[in-house]
């Protein structure tokens, strides 16, 4: 996955910005990205295993000031922020032309396997300085305010209720 708005710092969208970065991904992918404004448009270039895909930019005006910089996807012509290239695609595109084969996580999980999702993002917010082993939910962490835990734990209580359904 390739978000324009984590490539265009805040700020950075200006016009004859010129941004060059490399992402390394944790399957040990490394792309080399290089992104041109000019005005409202601009181009993205991507560099990677042995191959180069370009992109072009486009913008609208923000509602109150600013521009949002948007990548058009090169197979559906639709302006996205977000591009995916999934396991064994040769190019990056929308989710939109990749159909199922790109989407978030938690559509390829069914109700028990969102649930222990939930519950592992809900440990993983709240457990701190404290060993994950020893809490089934982690105490509330030093600062938090008593209402944001009681929303976490009902979280946690509700894909609770899902898994003991599904025994």
């Amino acid at each position: 996955m390739l978000d324009l708005a984590r490539l265009i710092p805040k700020g950075g969208g200006r016009a004859g910005a010129h941004i060059r970065t490399v992402w390394t991904y944790s399957s040990g992918e490394v792309i080399h990205i290089a992104v041109h404004l000019d005005g409202g448009h601009g181009s993205l270039d991507l560099r990677f295993g042995g191959r180069q895909q370009s992109f072009t930019l486009t913008s609208r005006e923000r509602h109150f000031g600013g521009r949002q910089c948007y990548v058009v996807c090169p197979r559906t012509w639709k302006r996205v922020r977000v591009l995916f290239k999934p396991s064994g695609a040769q190019a990056f595109a929308s989710r939109h032309a990749w159909g199922r084969r790109a989407a978030y996580a938690s559509q390829f999980l069914d109700p028990v396997g969102r649930a222990w999702r939930t519950q592992a993002k809900v440990k993983a917010r709240l457990i701190a300085d404290e060993d994950p082993d020893l809490w089934d939910l982690p105490p509330k962490p030093k600062r938090m305010r008593q209402r944001t835990y009681d929303r976490w734990e009902a979280r946690y209580d509700e894909a609770e209720d899902v898994l003991d359904g599904h025994l």
